[in-house]
């Protein structure tokens, strides 16, 4: 059995670096693909977990101005609570701004092991960390201890909060989206991270991991993405409330049934092309070619535009099928309009 303890309650606003943190997860780890589920302050301040919570990455942020060897060890402290505890976790991160080179080993590393510290800090290190597990300053050596260390991945933040949101977006040429949006968009996110924590769940109990689920402090990495679609591209494409105006050019001539049956159609399309994995990066890349025609040319029919994106891209996805992208390049038309 797990139980959640230290949980923070009702904070109406979470910082920027647990926010990093969670989008570190979703969008700059070689293994960001496997994480679909992000859990805010229930294991620790975020944790990562694949879709049956078979694995679990914890990560404890702490944005510190300074941190000398005593808050380090300090900071690591529910790291190893999670280490001992009846639930097994993939990885342990310790997420932190940079540490003073002098700490470390190899200077130029920004994500290192415990082996990359000096051996003078690690002895502050574990001095406070033991104080803080035993809960006095008898010095003895908790239990599974040094494997605790050997396990723990440091990982300093050193990027703009622009930059985590386009690691996620997956666009190759970030300059086509204004600076500002990303920031945004940043925001946007931190805000409903914080909103999470307006519950109670401290001496909670769970059992299995995916039990975290009933306290609703979870956000998935389709509702990100699907929010960086409707934030990029000016408009909900999921659920466009009504028929964009360039797009009744290929609804002409068909009945009411047929009108209907076709935008159903480019909807599920468009969805399909979206959630499913193995098109989803190719969705991105659609995007981002629509939104770079689309600023260069505003003016263009929609049919040009088709014929300028095939042109740039090869689809390949069957649920991209002609109809479905003239829906989507109308959609985005609309939203790029708006957003001016």
């Amino acid at each position: 059995m797990y139980t959640f303890k230290n949980t923070e309650i009702n904070n109406k606003k979470a910082s920027d670096f647990e926010t990093k943190s969670l989008l570190y997860l979703l969008g700059m780890r070689s293994d960001s693909e496997e994480i679909e589920i992000v859990t805010v302050d229930c294991f620790n301040d975020v944790t990562g977990s694949n879709t049956d919570f078979s694995k679990l990455w914890d990560v404890q942020s702490k944005n510190h101005s300074s941190l000398p060897p005593s808050k380090i060890g300090e900071s690591l402290s529910t790291l190893y609570e999670n280490y001992i505890s009846t639930i097994s976790f993939y990885e342990y991160i310790l997420f932190i701004p940079k540490l003073n080179r002098d700490y470390l080993v190899d200077p130029s590393l920004n994500i290192y092991s415990y082996e990359n510290i000096n051996e003078k800090q690690k002895k502050g290190i574990e001095k406070k960390l033991k104080e803080k597990v035993n809960g006095d300053k008898s010095g003895a050596t908790p239990p599974l201890f040094i494997d605790f260390l050997s396990k723990i991945c440091f990982v300093e933040d050193n990027k703009k909060v622009s930059t985590y949101i386009k690691k996620i977006s997956r666009f190759k040429n970030k300059k086509s989206i204004p600076e500002e949006i990303y920031d945004r968009i940043f925001l946007e996110i931190r805000n409903a991270q914080a909103a999470l924590k307006n519950s109670y769940i401290e001496n909670e109990n769970i059992n299995h991991p995916s039990e975290v689920l009933k306290f609703n402090r979870h956000i998935t990495k389709t509702e990100i993405n699907t929010l960086l679609i409707s934030r990029l591209v000016g408009i909900d494409v999921f659920s466009f409330p009504g028929i964009p105006v360039s797009f009744f050019d290929v609804l002409m001539g068909k009945d009411e049934d047929e009108r209907k049956d076709l935008l159903q159609e480019c909807n599920e399309n468009l969805s399909r092309a979206f959630f499913d994995k193995n098109g989803c990066r190719e969705f991105w890349k659609v995007t981002e070619t629509l939104i770079k025609i689309l600023k260069e040319k505003p003016d263009n029919s929609i049919f040009d535009v088709y014929s300028s994106l095939i042109s740039d891209v090869k689809v390949k996805t069957e649920y991209l099928t002609e109809k479905t992208l003239l829906y989507m390049i109308s959609l985005v038309k609309t939203g790029l309009v708006n957003a001016d």
